[in-house]
């Protein structure tokens, strides 16, 4: 008989225009969009290729002790704005973040749920002290 031993993964804390997001779930997806055309005998030929951006969800828990409305406030003008940012998690750089989209759930507590899309059209890169 094998046991297995279950470990806990402690939330990552990641910082996006001053505010530190203790990231329990994190998701990046890219794609490659590759167009093509038909040849007059019947094959196929690619016309065009480029990438996409890559787009980073980040999801979690905010402290909302002391200013539960500074999340909101900062992560609402970034939406707004066409500023872009650097955002390091877990030894990568994603550089030149545009805010997609955000979301916040307080509950009345210490801690807020929050989650976070960010786009950027960069190439991630390691992070210099990794």
């Amino acid at each position: 008989m094998s046991t297995t031993s279950l470990t806990k993964r402690e939330p990552v804390p990641v910082t996006i225009s001053g505010i530190t997001l203790y990231c329990e779930s994190f998701k990046a997806s890219a794609v490659r969009d590759i167009s093509e055309s038909s040849t007059v005998i019947g094959g196929t030929v690619i016309t065009n290729n480029s990438s996409r951006s890559t787009k980073l969800i980040f999801s979690g828990r905010i402290c909302t002790e002391n200013t539960p409305a500074d999340f909101i406030f900062n992560f609402n003008a970034l939406v707004h704005s066409a500023s872009a940012f650097t955002v390091s998690y877990m030894g990568l750089d994603f550089n030149n973040c545009r805010m997609l989209s955000y979301s916040f759930s307080d509950k009345g507590e210490t801690w807020s749920d929050a989650a976070v899309t960010l786009v950027t059209a960069d190439t991630i890169t390691r992070s210099a002290s990794t």
